[in-house]
């Protein structure tokens, strides 16, 4: 094995590992509930610091990215997100277990950008699509593999003890981080490259702010991945506990199915458009076009007594989710190699913002409904998953605006 495959190959198995952070309140929810005494508001609150923190974490950490490097920045943040870890497991309040979730977001906040960040730097740009691909369906195997098992180990030996162990692997990845990954590929002959052109980080705010089709992928990134990982990380266990009335192994084997959809529409929509050279943005609005199908559905149609459309709506929604690739691919070449990590960073805000502000608003939505013996109605979950569909249905009319890009070349020239 290179040494840019070790390297993506430590970096995912961090980025795998976030996800067990990610949705874990979608399993633990119960426990969670009934130790810290919670409604669905604050319940919705704990889930979504995570992702509120992650989110504003992206404006320091992209410059950083370009400036300092991913070797120092992944680590730091890496052991920060074992420490958080470690206060969540330990917590004797709402308020304390809320300071290590706010934490783990801070420590994972730059597992995915980093990821990017790594391929940008040393990998060609033909294959930007493909990897991106890649990276989001190994990691999210990390959500894959997480429901069942952590629904069996928070039975087994509590939802404290299991962030303790998750803790010491948190620790041991943040230092094969740092041991493994290095800024840039080794310079090849006595001649130094020309040295490229330089970036203050207003400078490159500044350019990516100003440049219209910025906002369109970034409405699409608010809603494609808020409303998937909204889902997946709390919303679909809640919705089947409570209306289907399962428990928390039988809602650990649907958000696997969900998962699974991700995993492999990840693989084939960056594989596709690098192979076939489709563009970017016309794959993309077929793709997330579709995904409002499931979206409906779940609003709509999914009740007691159709059970067996579950699974297979459940795996269509992951998979034409993972649309979103195609949005992060089109992004990165919209912008000049020495603010990619800032471009990046900026997209993923809006794309972790949604997951807070969506995750928190179905909360809300939920919450207006009475609840009977703890379980909120079917009409609950029909308001909250309405939002997601008509958010992402406006959002395919902004964004079908943004300028194609020509393929496998960046775009260097600002637009007027």
């Amino acid at each position: 094995m290179g040494r840019r495959s070790t390297m993506l190959a430590v970096l995912i198995g961090m980025y795998f590992f976030s996800y067990y952070y990610r949705i874990s309140p979608a399993v633990i929810a119960p426990y969670l509930t009934h130790e810290f005494s919670l409604g669905a508001e604050r319940l919705g609150l704990l889930a979504s610091i995570f992702f509120y923190v992650f989110a504003f974490a992206q404006f320091p950490l992209g410059p950083a990215l370009d400036s300092i490097g991913p070797r120092r920045v992944i680590s730091a943040l890496s052991a920060i997100g074992a420490l958080g870890s470690l206060i969540f497991a330990l917590a004797p309040s709402f308020t304390i277990c809320l300071f290590g979730r706010a934490l783990l977001g801070l420590g994972m906040s730059c597992m995915y950008m980093g990821n990017l960040m790594v391929v940008a730097i040393w990998y060609p740009p033909r294959l930007f699509a493909t990897l991106t691909g890649l990276v989001s369906a190994l990691g999210n195997t990390g959500a894959l593999t997480a429901a069942v098992p952590l629904a069996l180990l928070a039975e087994s030996v509590g939802w404290r003890t299991s962030f303790l162990i998750f803790a010491g692997i948190n620790s041991l990845l943040a230092l094969s981080i740092w041991l493994t990954v290095r800024d840039h590929p080794p310079r090849q002959g006595n001649d130094a490259p020309p040295a490229p052109q330089k970036y203050a980080a207003s400078q490159a705010y500044r350019r990516i702010l100003s440049t219209p089709s910025f906002w369109g992928i970034a409405v699409m990134l608010f809603f494609t991945t808020g409303s998937f990982f909204s889902i997946q990380s709390l919303w679909a266990g809640t919705f089947l506990m409570d209306v289907f009335g399962m428990r928390p192994r039988e809602v650990g084997w649907l958000i696997s199915c969900l998962t699974a959809g991700f995993i492999v529409g990840s693989l084939l929509t960056g594989k596709i458009s690098d192979h076939w050279r489709i563009s970017r943005k016309r794959q993309a609005l077929i793709t997330m076009g579709l995904y409002l199908v499931p979206l409906l559905l779940i609003a709509t149609t999914l009740r007691q007594g159709r059970e067996s459309l579950l699974y297979p709506v459940y795996f269509a929604t992951g998979f034409f989710a993972s649309g979103g690739v195609l949005i992060v691919a089109h992004l990165k070449e919209l912008f000049p190699r020495q603010i990619v990590g800032t471009a990046l960073a900026l997209g993923n805000f809006f794309a972790v913002i949604g997951i807070a502000t969506l995750q928190y608003l179905m909360g809300w939505l939920i919450e207006r409904h009475p609840a009977v013996g703890g379980v909120y109605p079917a009409e609950a979950y029909r308001d909250a998953f309405f939002l997601l569909f008509a958010g992402m249905a406006a959002a395919l009319i902004f964004y079908s605006r943004a300028r194609e890009i020509t393929l496998f070349k960046q775009g260097s020239s600002d637009e007027t």
